[in-house]
């Protein structure tokens, strides 16, 4: 596995001149965004339908389109692929209205859920394993947009601590109790033959903030676990640090997307034409990455005050892309089990992952 050093690396890109300003719809839902004419998109003389990038046509203007609510566990360039859906108007070609509410983690998504606040949700594979544990078995892993681990522990690069069988009595580091980062730390403390409770602390300390950043220097933590925005956000700061290797998570659905069998029961056409929409963004992101970086630059200015967007924008792009031979959205049964392993944790009883695991949508989500 690759270190979180070498994130530190700036990534040059070349930022369109000219962007279609957003528009809204007044009612708090995320603005739409139409791509760049250097993105390959045109608009058709006369009509009542718009062209965008890829030659996508987007629903005419008269048309009914249906509303979807996705929650998203953080503002961040790794949710590129749900931006470029909505700024190419790939949602809109779908006939659909998406409002994209960005949350306070993995924890607080699959939480909104479950509630009914919307219909879909991305969350760490973990935080799916900890809600079938407390035996919400309505939901449904219907697709994935990273793979390979996004969560990370961590170590100041002039640590004593080498391997994770150096952690007996450390004090870790995390975001928070419910951070998407907690069941990967867990795992490799486990792993490591020590019991997560007695043998280490679990210490919040913020989600790549300064003061993460002064409680690792004081030393009030000796590990960190993370996002792979929270470590680069760290390493931005001047803080190196280097990974703990939490064993072979290269193909495992990192960010699945779920939902519950009654929405898919109820709308089986929009979770597919989500599904599809987002396939697209993630494919032009890979294609067409200096044109992705402007969207986002457009879209969430926010997050590029300095180089740390851009940095975890060159970090996820390999995130999103499929392991050789695997579709867009694709995961398995025994990539999920595969998980469950390195976390030293079982699938709960009870839990069919034939069942949870739903890929009827996967290959029409790919036919674009």
């Amino acid at each position: 596995m690759r270190t979180v050093g070498v994130f530190r690396s700036l990534l040059v890109m070349v930022v369109l001149a000219l962007l279609v300003a957003a528009c809204g719809d007044g009612g708090g839902t995320t603005d739409t965004t139409e791509a760049s004419d250097d993105a390959g998109d045109t608009t058709a003389a006369g009509g009542d339908d718009t062209t965008v990038a890829d030659g996508a046509t987007t629903m005419a203007a008269s048309e009914e389109m249906t509303e979807l609510t996705v929650m998203l566990p953080v503002d961040s360039p790794n949710m590129y692929g749900f931006r470029v859906a909505d700024a190419n108007g790939y949602f809109e070609k779908e006939g659909l209205d998406v409002t994209m509410e960005f949350v306070d983690g993995s924890g607080a998504a699959i939480q909104l859920l479950l509630a009914g606040t919307g219909q879909i949700a991305s969350v760490g594979t973990g935080t799916v394993a900890e809600a079938l544990e407390q035996g919400h078995d309505d939901i449904r892993a219907i697709g994935n947009t990273n793979y390979g681990s996004v969560f990370f522990l961590t170590v100041p690069t002039d640590s004593d601590i080498e391997t994770p069988a150096d952690l007996e009595g450390a004090q870790i580091g995390i975001s928070e109790l419910s951070g998407g980062e907690v069941p990967v730390v867990r795992g490799i403390v486990e792993g490591a033959g020590f019991d997560v409770e007695t043998d280490v602390e679990l210490v919040p300390i913020g989600a790549g903030t300064a003061l993460a950043v002064q409680a690792i220097e004081n030393d009030q933590v000796d590990a960190y676990g993370g996002s792979i925005n929270d470590v680069i956000a760290v390493e931005v700061q001047g803080l190196d640090l280097r990974t703990l290797d939490p064993g072979d998570l290269g193909e495992v659905p990192a960010l699945p997307l779920v939902t519950t069998q009654s929405v898919i029961d109820a709308d089986p056409d929009s979770i597919e034409g989500f599904l599809r929409a987002v396939a697209r963004g993630a494919e032009f992101g890979q294609t067409n990455p200096d044109e992705t970086l402007a969207i986002l630059m457009e879209q969430s200015p926010e997050q590029f005050t300095d180089e740390t967007g851009e940095l975890i924008f060159e970090a996820v792009l390999d995130l999103w892309m499929p392991p050789e031979g695997v579709l867009f959205h694709e995961q398995s049964v025994e990539s999920w089990e595969h998980f469950f392993d390195i976390i030293a944790a079982e699938v709960p009883e009870g839990t069919d992952l034939d069942t949870v695991i739903v890929d009827d949508f996967v290959e029409a989500a790919n036919d674009f």
